[in-house]
């Protein structure tokens, strides 16, 4: 069998000590190495083939360097991938590994007995309510947690509160364009859940204070079912529609077209994910996104921060929300 590389091997190979190749491999802050002597050292690294060993690094630490961001039953969305993927990457660079999982577990007391085995350094709970068995598990074997920095009603997670602000941002940007008569779209396993009910109140708020119309329709993915949603919105004189999703919000917008509804003039149309297919229609699609980049890096360095103090969870900021317009809202005036 082919013998592992250790850094000892990569400490040989370069001619440092094999602190500084520990040093240089783990990140480690603090230290004064040349750039040439680290670029040596991760080529020959690169170049033999050495992979850190995960036992002795988590003995070394006292801890592990997974960090665990539990999904539950989120669909994973263009934007959420994306968060993943920018908190992965920042989180890597300060030497921690993102594990994300979206297993649909029997229960909630299975999916803290595997997170548990696991054995994180720390957990995300963006996406799992509070009251959560495996945040409340998690959070008493003083795993570090890392938690919104909103307030969360039992049995809501961060996510669905950030959802519900991307809709309410979505039904203020068409009022602000002129829109007096709007549908809301979504589909039948929406209106079924649990969300919903948070979601109704906040949005029929806003159009009473407003003073416009609000109409809830259901909607699903299918040929028919948007091309019937578009032709009875069409004869109601609707003039605006917030998609539940990109998902849903690009073939309505399609089939607004084909039935010749002039987009935005007559009627606008408006999604939430900011998905690249958005840009590519025509019209293009308005969309409802949220700063990935800086939840990424805000959601790393709040990591950074929660396992050096387990013992209090450690907030990060809710992300900022905006709006991408383009042509299907775009209406001159």
């Amino acid at each position: 069998m082919k013998k592992r590389i250790t850094s000892a091997d990569v400490a040989r190979e370069v001619g440092v000590s094999r602190a500084t190749v520990s040093y240089l491999l783990n990140n480690t802050p603090g230290q004064s190495i040349s750039a040439e002597t680290r670029r040596r050292v991760l080529e020959a690294a690169e170049r033999l083939g050495y992979t850190p060993n995960r036992n002795a690094r988590a003995l070394r630490l006292g801890r592990s360097d997974i960090v665990l961001f539990p999904l539950g039953d989120a669909t994973l969305s263009h934007v959420f991938a994306h968060v993943i993927n920018a908190c992965s990457a920042a989180l890597n660079r300060q030497g921690f590994t993102l594990v994300s999982d979206a297993t649909m577990y029997p229960s909630p007391e299975q999916a803290a007995d595997a997170w548990l085995r696991l054995g994180p350094a720390a957990f995300i709970d963006l996406i799992l309510p509070a009251d959560h068995e495996g945040v409340v598990r998690m959070s008493r074997a003083g795993i570090a947690r890392v938690t919104a920095d909103i307030d969360v009603p039992d049995g809501l997670s961060a996510m669905d509160l950030i959802s519900v602000d991307a809709r309410r941002l979505q039904l203020s940007y068409v009022i602000g364009r002129g829109a007096t008569d709007i549908v809301y779209a979504a589909p039948s396993s929406y209106y079924d859940s649990p969300k919903f009910p948070l979601l109704r109140p906040a949005l029929e708020s806003i159009a009473a204070d407003e003073g416009v119309g609000l109409s809830f329709d259901t909607v699903e993915a299918t040929p028919q079912s948007v091309q019937a949603a578009v032709r009875r919105w069409a004869d109601a004189g609707c003039d605006a529609v917030c998609g539940h999703s990109d998902d849903l919000a690009l073939p309505i917008l399609t089939a607004l077209v084909e039935v010749g509804v002039d987009v935005p003039a007559q009627m606008m149309v408006i999604g939430v994910d900011d998905v690249p297919a958005s840009q590519a229609t025509t019209p293009s699609l308005t969309s409802v996104t949220g700063a990935v980049e800086e939840l990424g890096e805000a959601l790393a360095a709040s990591v950074q921060a929660a396992v050096q103090d387990p013992a209090a969870a450690v907030e990060y900021p809710a992300p900022e929300l905006r709006v991408m317009e383009r042509d299907s809202t775009n209406r001159r005036r």
